[in-house]
């Protein structure tokens, strides 16, 4: 017989779930199912939400068939039977994002002993991505604002820090202190949201531009355009100016390190932060110096400026491109024209007097030679020859060939050197060894961001576009190396630019990341 909670010692070691180790390079396998390694993203996706919706009603481990009937009301249209979802939840607990638990209650037969049933639960990681991407699931959807009263407000704050940082130091009190510390994460938090709303606000314009010419895609491009020179473009110039101002004696007279000891003798806003103050003085000088750097730096404004400058130019060149396609059509050469081109097309006299009764409201076409279209003669032959069915008027001689050499142009036969040959074969060899070469310091590491490439020689910017386009013209992203290893693009619908200086020019493209693999 056999006792109903025996387990093999092999399984109960397998049910147990593996710790997982964020280690500092190399691969993690808790985000395999987030890339597009299989095909099979939809699916796994779709699982893991299951498991994080019913983590919700603190219901933690589930079935495989409850896990199927789950995948199946969310994904309708695709075919998912038990063995596929089997598997799928095979390869989750595979990267460490799911956990079997042997369901040894569930245990009668020999056949039960061996195969049990299994119930799967998520892991406390899987639980946190899953929870980090429904909480971003609005980013990137966000068209960004540009509030009036941000900007004011952010110099209003920064002038009153200005005003209590040149006090005597005794009048700081605990009070006092909490209530510098409290302005100047307002400040950091209205300057960051004004700078990332302003970016999508940006992006949102440009998509705007990029729509088809129509009134109602002008219309609301111009508003957002309006709306972006109103409130934002020309208070940021002004605003700007009065904070660099104020901001840059705060080095020089001692502000900037007062700030960072009154704003650290305080809490942190995190609990994390408080058993090691050497990284919450960091986060707090890191802050301030990014808040000083971005105004310090005229070309962040001269960004937004010239946009605006920009915007409003290609605002009135599409008002003056939508007002000449939708007005009415004055250009009677041009109409004309068109006129004469379809009575050329006609091929009868009868079309081509309604043609011109229609364009000129006169029944009568005097203005038409009778050689235009066919005397009335003609028009009456109803069976009158076509041009094919005519004797030919020309008589196409042909040249008799002489067998002589008269006409016979011998060609001097082609030398064979090998001296050439070899020549041409060690150019070949030397080119493929630079490009080896170029390859192999493109890719010396096995992943590559070209956000982290400041510049770029022109030998590997055009290895660099050649690994991308043949990247974006694989259904897989993917392109084989000459030395038999593989480069596989990790976002192909980035949206964020960067540049690529090279001593012949700038290279602008999206940032893409892309990973090598043997």
């Amino acid at each position: 017989m056999i006792e109903e909670n025996t387990v093999p010692q092999d399984q109960q070691a397998a049910s147990l779930p593996a710790a997982t180790i964020f280690k500092q390079f190399g691969p993690i396998t808790l985000f395999n199912y987030l890339t597009p390694i299989t095909g099979r993203i939809d699916y796994y996706r779709a699982i893991m939400r299951t498991f994080f919706q019913r983590s919700r009603a603190y219901r933690y481990q589930l079935m495989a068939q409850q896990v199927l009937e789950a995948v199946q009301a969310e994904l309708p249209q695709e075919e998912y039977h038990l063995e596929a979802c089997k598997s799928d939840l095979e390869s989750l607990v595979k990267w460490g994002n799911l956990s079997t638990l042997y369901d040894v209650g569930r245990v009668a037969t020999i056949a039960d002993f061996r195969s049990p049933v299994l119930r799967y639960q998520a892991t406390a990681e899987a639980l946190e991505i899953e929870a980090f991407l429904e909480s971003h699931a609005h980013i990137g959807a966000s068209e960004g604002g540009l509030y009036q009263e941000d900007l004011p407000r952010l110099s209003k704050l920064l002038q009153q820090l200005n005003a209590w940082l040149q006090e005597d130091r005794s009048s700081y009190t605990p009070e006092r202190r909490q209530e510098i510390a409290e302005h100047w994460r307002q400040s950091f938090m209205i300057w960051g949201q004004v700078t990332n709303d302003a970016a999508q606000y940006l992006g949102s314009m440009s998509q705007n531009e990029q729509q088809s010419l129509n009134l109602t895609s002008f219309v609301d491009y111009k508003n957002v355009v309006i709306n972006y020179i109103q409130s934002f473009a020309q208070q940021l110039v002004y605003h700007s100016n009065t904070i660099r101002m104020l901001l840059a004696d705060w080095p020089i007279t001692g502000k900037t390190d007062l700030l960072l000891k009154i704003v650290t003798s305080t809490p942190p806003p995190k609990q994390t932060l408080v058993e090691n103050s050497d990284l919450w003085r960091e986060d707090v000088y890191q802050q301030i110096s990014a808040l000083t750097d971005w105004f310090a730096q005229e070309s962040n404004v001269g960004l937004f400026t010239d946009a605006a400058i920009d915007a409003v130019n290609k605002v009135v060149h599409r008002a003056h491109t939508l007002a000449t396609s939708l007005g009415p059509r004055t250009d009677y050469v041009t109409m004309l024209h068109e006129l004469a081109a379809n009575f050329q097309m006609l091929e009868t006299i009868e079309e081509s007097r309604l043609l011109y009764a229609a364009a000129f409201a006169c029944s009568t076409p005097i203005h038409i030679a009778e050689g235009f279209a066919g005397t009335p003669a003609i028009d009456e032959e109803l069976d009158a020859e076509t041009a094919w069915e005519r004797p030919a008027t020309v008589v196409r001689t042909l040249r008799p060939i002489n067998r002589g050499g008269t006409e016979r142009i011998n060609e001097p036969a082609m030398k064979s050197s090998l001296e050439k040959l070899y020549q041409v074969k060690q150019m070949h060899d030397e080119e493929s060894a630079r490009q080896r070469q170029r390859f192999k310091l493109l890719f010396s590491d096995a992943f590559l961001d070209l956000g982290t490439m400041a510049e770029i020689s022109p030998e590997q910017r055009r290895a660099l576009t050649e690994v991308i386009d043949g990247c974006l013209c694989s259904p897989m992203r993917e392109y084989h190396l000459p030395d038999g290893s593989h480069v596989t693009l990790l976002n192909r619908n980035e949206s964020q630019y960067v540049r690529l200086r090279s001593q012949d020019g700038i290279l602008l493209l999206p940032r893409y990341r892309l990973q090598r693999q043997l």
